[in-house]
């Protein structure tokens, strides 16, 4: 088996980190739902540049 890194971070602050990633989500600050259609690759990514922003 090869190990590509170490953790270097608890099991307790790895949770703390997913949870406070949930608590952002679930009030709405992730993508919102749906099914989205670009025309092109750069006109995605600046709609998600777009959402970050907010």
């Amino acid at each position: 088996m090869k190990v590509v890194g170490l953790l270097r971070k608890t099991p307790w602050q790895r949770f703390v980190r997913l949870q406070a990633t949930a608590a952002l989500l679930a009030k709405g600050k992730g993508q919102p739902k749906g099914v989205y259609r670009f025309t092109s690759h750069e006109e995605c990514v600046q709609w998600t540049s777009k959402l970050r922003k907010v």
